[in-house]
């Protein structure tokens, strides 16, 4: 068959794509114009079909019935296979069938797309493309990872509806939209997505509208999603650790680049350019080592140095470029090597983020931190010179810091350093501080005003403690700070003057009682028999407690027995003990008073009205130290200090014979007589701080003083009963007062009203020579008149009419049972 003519050929020549023509028959390559032979080689050389084309890549009948634009791979001459775009047309002429197959060469597009690929693949940050309607046409793996899913097909098939799947607020992606339809980009969106396990990060969303440039039609959304959590943590962290003088600086733009094997830049984008000063074509045309800073330039060629040698895959440094108009911008730079899929490198992303704030920041910081030390410097230097030792330790009783007051103070202060653990410190110390401390960390409430006596190798000094709790800026509990305050002068100070106005728990300032602390003094070096005298309610018990506490045995027991309160059978029992059996009841064996305060002492009180029998077996102990249980023939030995008190005259009752003269003079070995209230009425204004202390304290109440017109009354009351009916007297009016002063519509009413002639004034008539002695409460000299008398005054209220006869109310019942009074 002849060649298409010359005006053919011609025609062919001028198509752009490579032509052949071949037999529709055979399959043979009849002619090929310019386009094709340098596709395939020449004309004599072109192969038939099968030749041409890869296997199973096109059949002769497939040609015949035309294909339409399929990509195909073809066979040039000595070379690989040529991607191509392929189209057939059958054609007959002169009665041939002949088919026209054109022949579009993809290498170059190929080529492109592999690079596109590439970065797409390789970048760091996530990349996406979605549709206006709210899917996800394609993503990069770097999206995939940063939402927590395995590939972008997972990615892609979980979230259908990106409006409410994947922003946790909805809005933001209407808000995004609309920022979008306005200028067509949005840029720096920051917002968050919800990832594959149900949390949430932070992203820094970039995008952009992609319309027909023919139609102005939306075709679809591209942008870039920064995963900015980590950066969101750094701006919380700073916010909560660094108050006033620190601020949140604002986001840093990133910047992408490809920069060329040989340091040439060969495309940017804006943010990139932003970040420079330089348009895109200007970088073209510059390396990146021109636009970095001579300072950072050498490492960030040694570091692409290695990038380019495999050595390392990627690479992070802060580095400043010089911008356009010459000013120094600091980047965090990261920058990878994008290789294609044999492993040879294409070019290097790097990736740059603006941290100039961050670096001014940090400058500010070092300025900041400056003055902190200054000012740190400058309490430490105030914490040094506090006379007070302070200790503050953590959760766990580590010390933190001490002060140099600590060691002129604590006698182990040298051993309390810095990390030191409290609990296990040794030494002479009882560690009562440690204590509170302890108490402090426990409760997290404060100590205040713990008064302490320091136990150690130099007794004496007293030290006030406060323990409070040990907060953070954030007031979170951290520990506990602990004051040590030297009192020991002041407290001498205070003991000398408390010496001159009580002794041990007795209040008095009168020269009758300085007289009695003298005798209380020489008592307690000795462990004689004391015998305690007075009217009831002077305050004999205190004393027995004085000189029991005062002395040797103060560390043994102090057993107080009331001997008026018991019959002589059980009185026996109580003081001697008992064996099972000894009388009806004795169940088991029971220990005495006397067996009770071995090694201490026994206080004796109203022994005037113990029984000739109990005297007889009392006489016994105090003469031999022995004694035996009721019901035992044991002898048991006696290690006892006694102390006996009485409110009646046993000289009378040693002559009535009711009392043993051979005991009395036992018993009488020391007597303290205790003076009645009347006869040291220099006291009273002493007495009534002493108790509205005492009161305002337990009643929670701010009670100053009683008025003049109450003092008034105090002085010139005769106080049958003596301190207790002060005592009394003073808690009544503490009940009733609200605050402020008492007066004397807060006393008792026995004292507000005017006291019978008759009544009171001759039980206790006030001292003086004219004025017979007063009938003790309990003696044989209290008349029946005087009971009477005293029930009809208290309307028959026994526990009242015992106070104005200045007796208890056990002596009260055992006279009337005397004198047949019911």
């Amino acid at each position: 068959m002849p060649a298409p003519c010359a005006h053919d050929m011609d025609l062919l020549h001028a198509v752009e794509a490579g032509v052949l023509v071949l037999d529709a028959a055979s399959g043979r390559v009849l002619t090929a114009n310019a386009k094709a032979q340098a596709l395939l080689g020449p004309a004599h050389t072109l192969p038939g079909l099968s030749g041409l084309f890869a296997p199973g890549e096109v059949s002769l009948a497939e040609l015949s019935a035309g294909v339409d634009g399929r990509e195909c791979r073809v066979f040039g001459g000595m070379g690989p296979p040529i991607p191509a775009l392929l189209t057939s047309r059958p054609l007959d002429q002169d009665g041939r069938r002949l088919l026209i197959l054109t022949l579009t060469d993809l290498s170059g597009l190929k080529r492109a797309e592999a690079r596109f690929q590439g970065f797409f693949e390789n970048i760091i940050e996530g990349v996406f493309q979605s549709t206006p309607g709210g899917t996800f046409l394609m993503v990069n793996p770097a999206l995939a990872e940063i939402l927590g899913f395995d590939s972008p097909e997972e990615l892609i098939n979980h979230f259908r509806d990106l409006r409410s799947q994947l922003y946790v607020d909805p809005n933001d992606r209407d808000a995004m939209l609309r920022i979008l339809r306005e200028h067509g980009r949005i840029k720096d969106f920051e917002t968050r997505f919800n990832c594959k396990d149900g949390s949430a990060k932070w992203i820094s969303l970039t995008a952009r509208e992609v319309r027909d440039p023919s139609t102005g039609e939306i075709l679809y959304i591209e942008g870039l999603n920064i995963d900015i959590a980590a950066r969101k943590a750094v701006e919380r962290a700073l916010r909560e650790s660094e108050e006033k003088f620190r601020r949140t600086f604002d986001q840093s733009p990133i910047g992408a680049s490809m920069v060329g094997l040989d340091n040439s830049f060969l495309r940017a984008n804006d943010t990139f350019c932003r970040i420079t000063g330089y348009t895109e074509e200007e970088l073209k045309r510059l390396t990146f080592a021109e636009i970095t800073h001579p300072d950072e330039r050498d490492e960030s060629l040694s570091q692409y140095a290695r990038v380019k040698r495999g050595e390392i895959d990627s690479w992070e440094q802060d580095k400043r470029y010089l911008t356009k108009d010459g000013r120094e911008v600091w980047v965090h730079l990261s920058a990878g090597m994008v290789r294609d899929a044999g492993g040879r490198s294409l070019y290097l992303l790097p990736m740059v983020q603006d941290i100039t704030d961050r670096i001014e920041t940090e400058q500010a910081m070092r300025g900041i931190h400056a003055e902190k030390e200054r000012l740190r410097a400058n309490l430490e230097a105030v914490f040094r010179s506090i006379p007070d030792a302070i200790i503050t330790v953590d959760t766990n009783m580590r010390i933190i810091q001490t002060n140099r007051a600590l060691n002129e103070i604590c006698c182990i202060g040298s051993e309390l350093t810095q990390g030191r653990d409290i609990a296990g410190l040794s030494g002479s110390c009882k560690r009562a501080c440690f204590s509170v401390l302890r108490s402090t960390l426990e409760t997290r409430r404060p100590v205040m005003e713990h008064r302490v006596e320091c136990q150690t190798h130099a007794p004496g000094k007293v030290v006030i403690i406060n323990s409070s709790p040990l907060l953070d800026r954030e007031h979170n509990f951290i520990g506990a700070v602990l004051v040590i305050r030297d009192i020991t002068r002041l407290a001498d100070l205070e003991k000398r003057l408390t010496d001159l106005h009580s002794h041990r728990g007795i209040v008095g300032k009168s020269k009758v009682m300085q007289d009695i602390y003298a005798v209380l003094d020489h008592l307690s070096d000795v462990e004689s028999t004391v015998l305690i005298t007075g009217e009831s309610g002077t305050g004999k018990e205190l004393v027995a407690e004085a000189l029991h506490f005062g002395g040797a045995r103060s560390k043994g027991p102090l057993i107080k027995v009331n001997c008026s309160a018991l019959s002589e059978s059980l009185l026996e029992s109580e003081i001697f003990g008992h064996t099972r059996g000894a009388f009806t009841g004795a169940i088991r064996d029971k220990i005495g008073r006397f067996e009770a305060a071995e090694g201490g002492t026994i206080f004796l009180d109203e022994i005037g009205d113990i029984s000739p029998r109990i005297q007889l077996n009392l006489l016994r102990v105090m003469e031999r130290k022995e004694f035996e249980r009721v019901g035992d023939s044991r002898t048991r030995k006696a290690n006892v200090r006694v102390l006996a008190a009485t409110n009646v005259d046993l000289l009378e009752k040693i002559r009535q014979g009711l009392f043993r003269e051979d005991l009395y003079y036992r018993l009488k070995v020391m007597v303290i007589h205790l003076p009645p209230l009347r006869q040291r009425t220099e006291d009273i204004p002493l007495l009534t701080a002493h108790f509205i202390s005492h009161f305002q304290a337990s009643f929670g109440k701010n009670i100053t003083k009683c008025s003049d017109e109450v003092m008034r009354l105090f002085m010139t009351y005769p106080w049958p009963g003596n301190v207790r009916e002060l005592k009394h007297s003073l808690e009544h009016a503490c009940i009733l007062c609200p605050g402020g002063e008492i007066t004397t519509a807060h006393l008792p009413v026995d004292l507000q009203t005017s006291l019978p002639a008759g009544l009171l004034r001759p039980l206790s008539p006030r001292p003086g020579p004219a004025a017979p002695a007063p009938a003790r409460p309990g003696s044989r000299g209290l008349a029946p008149d005087d009971i009477t008398q005293a029930l009809a005054q208290a309307g028959n209220n026994r526990a009242k009419a015992a106070r104005l006869l200045g007796i208890d109310r056990r002596t009260l019942y055992r006279n009337m049972d005397r004198h047949g009074l019911s």
